[in-house]
């Protein structure tokens, strides 16, 4: 199970990188505002929940990671 669930992994990753790519090929340079992507580790629900609507009219992505 744990080889099924890894291959599942890699092909939404791989589906996810093809979809974000541009129609020509090329990228966007970075913006000239200096502003960089950072993950933040989030405490408690509430923050997940007001740093997702702060960012409301831009792509989000939500990473839960568990031990198990």
């Amino acid at each position: 199970m744990n080889r099924l669930a890894l291959i599942v992994v890699l092909i939404t990753c791989a589906l996810t990188d093809a979809a974000c790519g541009t129609s020509n090929g090329s990228s966007s340079p970075p913006s000239p505002s200096g502003s960089q992507h950072q993950l933040t580790n989030l405490h408690d629900i509430s923050q997940l929940r007001t740093a997702f609507n702060t960012a409301s009219k831009r792509p989000r992505l939500i990473v839960l990671v568990s031990p198990t």
